[in-house]
């Protein structure tokens, strides 16, 4: 079973090959900042998926 940080990079990156749009990616990483608010293992893992956009 993935963790919910491999769960959530490989969300993110299902999108990005299906050739979301900016605005999709940033609205689904604004998504999980809320989801995972107090986590600070995936606020980091969020952050660096935004670097990636």
């Amino acid at each position: 079973m993935p963790t919910p940080t491999e769960s959530l990079t490989a969300a993110y990156l299902n999108c990005k090959d299906r050739n979301c749009s900016k605005e999709q990616l940033i609205n689904f990483l604004d998504r999980a900042k809320t989801q995972w608010t107090g986590n600070e293992g995936m606020q980091a893992t969020i952050k660096f998926l935004e670097s990636q956009i």
